[in-house]
């Protein structure tokens, strides 16, 4: 028998996983640069694909870890669903040696002087854009933070120091070398706001980076409370909204930028951390839902000590972000990511008018309150409740809204699991009292109510 012709269908076998795999890689890898719909409400890459961001927010990722660490670091988080992680390029107080790499090397020749960038230093940062873009995930780079209040956590003085014409150079520099980089957002700013006179400092390195990179979409990060749409909005080079919030009732803020007039794209880009302002799971989850269901085409999460790698944080120094990886908080955005991208999330709109969950949502600008949305062709609606202990609630839904026979489920927030709603299917006519299933298993009773319908009639 020949041994050589038993090898060929093994072969051949061996090629078609290989092309499938190829052909699966290629289907779920973003095809970046990431760009706004057609509708100008969400990101989508090159090929039109709706791109649903659920963040990580390591900021301390150029400089902290190791290049063994970094690549840990992103292998758990794309394999959990993170697909936008929001980066210092400059560091300057959370690691170990802020400014310079682990290895020492300083941003720049000359400390603090923006005029001098040292390339060793950035060609270290574009390595981590690569391997990020490997993964088919996209760096929120902030090229400059600011630093809370203008302060000593980042370079906020430094910059008033240099003046506009040196940070304008610097924009020019950096948007000339990572704009070749297609797995980019610019973030511009940094937890301040500065006041009108000083203003320069963010319209500056903007501006630079638009004089080479006039691809990659742009975003500020303001002080906590101020959303960029205000103070920055009409800008050429501003193009994404965002929300950066603690308040208690977080929908609420999310749903101001929803109706902001003129309407901007906008997402959460950072309310309470995980291991930070006493934020309980249920809280981290609340925080992440509510916006998804209020308008927001992506969430950025946060932890710590992952976000600054176990060196220094606002609120401790230390800790282990290895074990913290792998935190309630972190496998909870995994459920998240994937109850949300197998739906069309891109066409939810939120439900303001109580349509749809006509009793048992709970008070607006309270903790209790459920968020809901729905698609305009009647064929999806979504209802989260948040925490109020371990009791279950009861809501009265108008079936009438959706489009056809009603499939409901309640989705489990931190496991996963799908539990069918007692008496579905449903016709979809008049209103119905349903019931969650409480406890989640958790001691809380957060839920996610999907309602699914088969379309039988077109909506107006």
């Amino acid at each position: 028998m020949n041994r050589k012709l038993l090898r060929i269908p093994g072969l051949l076998l061996l090629l078609f996983c290989f092309v499938e795999a190829t052909r699966t890689t290629a289907r779920t890898t973003p095809a970046f640069p990431l760009k706004l719909s057609a509708d100008q409400r969400y990101l989508v890459d090159q090929h039109e694909e709706p791109f649903l961001v659920v963040g990580d927010s390591p900021w301390s990722l150029i400089v902290e870890p190791t290049p063994a660490q970094v690549d840990l670091y992103l292998d758990d988080r794309v394999a959990k669903g993170f697909n936008v992680l929001l980066v210092n390029l400059l560091e300057h107080k959370f690691s170990t040696q802020p400014p310079k790499l682990r290895d020492g090397t300083p941003p720049f020749t000359l400390a603090g002087d923006f005029g001098t960038p040292n390339e060793p230093y950035f060609r270290y940062a574009e390595e981590i854009a690569r391997k990020a873009a490997r993964r088919g995930m996209a760096l929120l780079l902030c090229p400059a933070y600011l630093g809370y209040g203008g302060g000593d956590e980042g370079f906020f003085q430094e910059m008033l120091r240099c003046g506009p014409d040196k940070v304008r150079a610097y924009g020019r520099g950096v948007g000339k070398r990572f704009g070749q980089h297609p797995n980019l957002i610019w973030n511009v700013g940094g937890d301040f706001t500065p006041p009108l006179d000083q203003r320069w400092t963010v319209e500056q390195i903007a501006a630079g980076i638009r004089d080479e990179d006039t691809v990659h979409l742009m975003t500020v990060h303001c002080g906590p409370g101020d959303a960029p749409g205000t103070p920055y909005g009409g800008r050429p080079w501003f193009q994404l909204n965002n929300v950066y919030h603690y308040r208690v009732d977080l929908y609420a803020a999310c749903l101001e930028q929803d109706a902001r007039v003129p309407r901007m794209p906008y997402f959460l880009i950072e309310t309470a951390y995980e291991g930070e302002h006493n934020a309980t799971p249920d809280r981290i989850r609340r925080q992440a839902y509510w916006p998804l269901l209020s308008g927001a085409f992506g969430i950025l999460y946060g932890n710590s000590p992952v976000w600054h790698f176990g060196s220094r944080g606002v609120y401790d120094r230390g800790g282990d972000w290895v074990a913290a990886l792998n935190s309630r908080g972190a496998k909870d955005m995994a459920q998240l990511a994937a109850v949300f991208r197998d739906r069309p999330w891109w066409q939810l709109r939120p439900d303001r008018d109580h349509q749809v969950v006509t009793a048992g949502y709970g008070s607006f600008g309270k903790l209790d309150y459920a968020a809901t949305a729905r698609t305009s062709d009647g064929t999806l609606a979504l209802s989260y409740l948040p925490a109020t202990g371990t009791a279950s609630r009861e809501l009265t839904v108008d079936l009438s809204q959706l489009a056809g026979p009603v499939t409901g489920h309640w989705f489990n927030p931190t496991d996963g699991r799908l539990t069918p709603v007692a008496g579905s299917p449903f016709a979809n006519s008049g209103p119905r009292q349903i019931k969650s299933p409480g406890d989640n298993g958790t001691g809380a009773n957060d839920w996610l109510l999907i309602l699914e319908a088969t379309a039988s009639r077109q909506r107006r």
